[in-house]
């Protein structure tokens, strides 16, 4: 049996599109200025190991992930929405178990430390109704950089609670801080919470630019923010 599973894990884990890689469109402006609405992205299943929410046609018998492999700060992943596992949706890691997460006037917190970020001037990025924002180079510990967007007035969401991360769990956080649903509003107040690991569908590869509308609201994926 487990030679068996073994030999599936290769065939479901192959660089091909459909079976270890996945094509998703990017519907919102979540992301910007790091993925633009309208683009495309590949996600591969198998970064983190499969898990049970792998596959949409059936689910796998898995408790966790196999292999157990976790994903790294700065990762932009794909997951399963915890509290509807029908629902993609698209982010990026910032807090892994254990570790404690903090906003503070719109700077993010790692264990207690302010990490590190300056203003982009190279990147331009506004909001939907066009007006500027502000980029930010930010660098979490043992990450590339990668760019974030702001709006210049102060946020609902730029001060948080101190957010201790659960075991089997990720914190993440939209690259447009402003405008994201990510794990700083609870699941049961329709936000996304903590991520557990098991949901992450996979890390996202490459993206693509390509003009709004193409796939329509959503595209053929079901990724939705």
């Amino acid at each position: 049996m487990l030679e068996v599973f073994f030999i599936f894990t290769i065939l479901a884990c192959a660089p091909a599109d459909g079976l270890g890689m996945r094509r998703f469109s990017i519907p919102s402006t979540s992301m910007e200025p790091t993925l633009h609405v309208g683009g495309a992205l590949e996600a591969y299943r198998c970064s983190y190991g499969l898990s049970r929410y792998s596959y949409d046609w059936f689910a796998l018998p898995i408790v966790g992930r196999w292999p157990a492999l976790a994903p790294a700060r700065g990762d932009i992943v794909t997951f399963r929405l915890p509290r509807d596992t029908s629902t993609f949706y698209l982010k990026r890691v910032i807090g892994l178990p254990g570790d404690r997460v903090q906003l503070r006037e719109g700077r993010v917190y790692l264990n207690g430390t302010m990490v590190a970020r300056e203003v982009e001037p190279r990147v331009h990025a506004t909001d939907m109704d066009g007006k500027d924002l502000v980029v930010y180079l930010e660098s979490l510990p043992g990450a590339a950089p990668y760019t974030i967007a702001m709006e210049e007035e102060p946020g609902p969401l730029e001060n948080t609670p101190e957010y201790e991360v659960p075991p089997g769990n990720v914190f993440v956080l939209g690259d447009n801080r402003d405008n994201s649903n990510d794990s700083r509003i609870a699941a049961d107040k329709m936000g996304v919470g903590y991520v557990p690991i098991e949901n992450i569908f996979g890390r996202v590869m490459a993206a693509e630019s390509w003009p709004p509308g193409l796939f329509g609201a959503f595209g053929p994926s079901g990724l939705k923010r």
